[in-house]
């Protein structure tokens, strides 16, 4: 599903900001009810978000009612950023992905 971003960054520091950005999108798929994720879904379906987490958690909203489909796309999240901190160890992997994603679309 997040596979297709493995092309996108041109340097090790647009790798970790994507990688950071797919690991927080993991972690909401993993934590966030079925209820945080359609009050996003309704809270942002007209929303210009600008941040990359946003975008990510706007597009992903439609699917995340589905368990099967949340877990496809964790999984598929979690592998994306995995291989990017392979394909480009430039960056220290040690930072917290929360340190680059948008707190402000966190569930109440």
């Amino acid at each position: 599903m997040f596979e297709p971003v493995l092309s996108l960054p041109q340097n090790p520091r647009e790798a970790k900001l994507i990688a950071d950005n797919l690991d927080a999108l993991a972690r909401a798929l993993h934590d966030w009810s079925e209820a945080d994720w359609q009050r996003v879904a309704v809270e942002h379906e007209s929303a210009e978000e600008s941040g990359m987490f946003g975008r990510l958690i706007k597009r992903t909203a439609p699917v995340a009612g589905d368990p099967a489909q949340r877990r496809r796309a964790q999984a598929s999240a979690e592998a994306a950023a995995s291989v990017l901190r392979v394909l480009w160890p430039g960056h220290s992997a040690s930072s917290r992905a929360g340190e680059t994603s948008d707190s402000a679309l966190q569930p109440a």
